[in-house]
């Protein structure tokens, strides 16, 4: 369209990418997000040029390139720092930060995280956490650390702030880390059966709101983090259906979109559900079928570089050889 200017056709260009990404055509929102971004370092308008990196990070680590992720979220902190935009320097910081978690390079990943929730407490006083999708990020470093308590503790101030503007998408995240948050305490729970059991209801209770949430919201990249979740909560209460079903779905999704990164995720979590089904009912053949998922996952987390998962892969292996 020869009236708008350059500028305005890198934002077009940008939106029409998160519209593709919202409906789970990652691979073909890559191209009009680069071709917008171009538009905008050309001209020099890192305030707009800021979000169409920070968002073909996103898409990098979707798609499973984590490299070019961590290299674009780079970039999008360079320019939010350029740009001068309180908001800009905080989130690209959680995007980078989110891209190093997911490489299993955890040598800036909290520093980043804290500088950027300092920020946003300079910014926006009245808010203590980093909440969004920023704050979503930092629940998924925390829960990974085993910090089910401060997750708890933040999802639900953070849960009360996006309720009240109807983000429906950041309410779903909220969500789904509160059900993962309770999963690990009820898996860690090991003295008061009536604890445990009340943990387990309420993973089970927010991860079923989070998944509703999520179509709701209308992602589909988003959507497979909580079937995921969800079927591992239907597995570690042995079931086994729920948690197939769940497992079908995500990796529907996950094809279709090219989603790398959760497709692995689903092959790990198959690989656990096979092998918690082979200890429940000594079924046949389910130790081969589970060795064929970890070696999946580990072929496809090598080429990633998604170093966050390489731990599992062992922990799973070392499962497969006590059968």
């Amino acid at each position: 369209a020869s009236e708008l200017t350059d500028g305005d056709k890198g934002v077009v260009l940008d939106w029409a990418g998160l519209d593709l990404r919202a409906l789970g055509r990652l691979l073909e929102a890559t191209q009009p997000i680069q071709a917008g971004l171009e538009f905008l370092v050309k001209q020099k308008d890192w305030k707009r040029a800021v979000a169409n990196a920070g968002n073909l990070s996103e898409l990098y680590l979707t798609l499973g390139e984590v490299g070019q992720a961590v290299a674009s979220a780079h970039q999008s902190v360079d320019f939010a720092d350029r740009s001068g935009d309180g908001f800009q320097r905080e989130s690209k910081r959680t995007t980078l930060a989110d891209a190093l978690h997911q490489s299993g390079v955890l040598a800036e990943v909290h520093q980043l995280f804290r500088e950027a929730e300092a920020m946003q407490q300079q910014r926006q006083p009245e808010y203590s956490y980093l909440y969004s999708l920023q704050g979503f990020r930092f629940c998924d470093l925390l829960l990974s650390q085993g910090q089910y308590q401060e997750v708890q503790k933040r999802a639900r101030q953070t849960l009360e702030w996006v309720t009240k503007q109807y983000w429906l998408l950041d309410i779903a995240l909220d969500k789904l880390s509160l059900g993962r948050a309770f999963l690990l305490q009820a898996l860690a729970e090991t003295t008061d059966p009536s604890l445990r059991a009340n943990a387990f209801n309420q993973a089970r209770d927010y991860l079923q709101q989070a998944v509703a949430g999520l179509r709701e919201a209308g992602t589909q990249d988003h959507l497979p983090r909580g079937l995921l979740a969800r079927a591992a909560c239907y597995r570690t209460q042995n079931e086994f259906a729920l948690a197939s079903a769940d497992l079908e779905e995500a990796r529907e999704i996950a094809e279709r979109g090219e989603m790398n990164l959760h497709l692995a995720d689903y092959h790990l979590e198959a690989c656990r559900l096979l092998l918690a089904e082979s200890m429940a009912h000594g079924a046949e053949g389910k130790r081969e079928k589970a060795k064929e998922h970890v070696e999946t996952a580990e072929e496809m987390i090598e080429k990633m570089g998604y170093g966050r998962r390489k731990p599992e892969v062992e922990e799973l292996r070392k499962e497969l050889e006590k059968l």
